[in-house]
């Protein structure tokens, strides 16, 4: 028989898209649960486990999401047996408080990393700019060298012709 246990996910795992990728996991893995976001920031999830084992990989590859999303960030897992068997339907579910309020927070972090973005981005334009007019005057000062060269070159052929 399955054992259902508490999952209590620390760290920047609200408004990141994290509860979509353990549903994902979790599906992948047959684990049936359900995940929500607590007011303390924290994700919990409750899932059964057939053994310690299944316990252990889920939690692995829950972990190994900070190093596939850069939005995420986990500071640590901890764990809780629970009492009583949950009998949850088939996979992970999604239990959403997607108010108005939980609405305008994922507003909010969608604009912060846009503007993020756009940061990034206009510093690498920046950078692109000044790579450019450095090659500009790169190609400017070859094509004087390459008239030096010519001038050599009719020089030494004067040189030769007079020999």
């Amino acid at each position: 028989m399955a054992t259902t246990y508490e999952l209590i996910i620390y760290g920047k795992v609200q408004h990141v898209g994290f509860r979509d990728r353990i549903e994902n996991i979790g599906r992948g893995l047959g684990i049936n649960g359900v995940i929500y976001n607590h007011k303390d920031g924290t994700v919990r999830i409750l899932a059964n486990f057939d053994d310690e084992e299944d316990k252990e990989l889920f939690k692995k590859y829950i972990e190994r999401l900070e190093k596939k999303d850069k939005l995420i960030e986990i500071e640590k897992i901890e764990e809780r047996k629970l009492n009583a068997y949950i009998d949850f339907p088939e996979g992970i579910n999604r239990i959403s408080a997607d108010d108005i309020l939980e609405l305008n927070k994922k507003l909010d972090e969608g604009v912060k990393y846009i503007k993020m973005i756009f940061g990034v981005l206009e510093e690498h334009t920046k950078i692109l700019s000044e790579i450019k007019d450095t090659q500009s005057e790169i190609i400017e000062k070859l094509d004087k060298l390459d008239n030096k060269f010519d001038t050599v070159i009719e020089i030494l052929k004067d040189i030769r012709d007079k020999l």
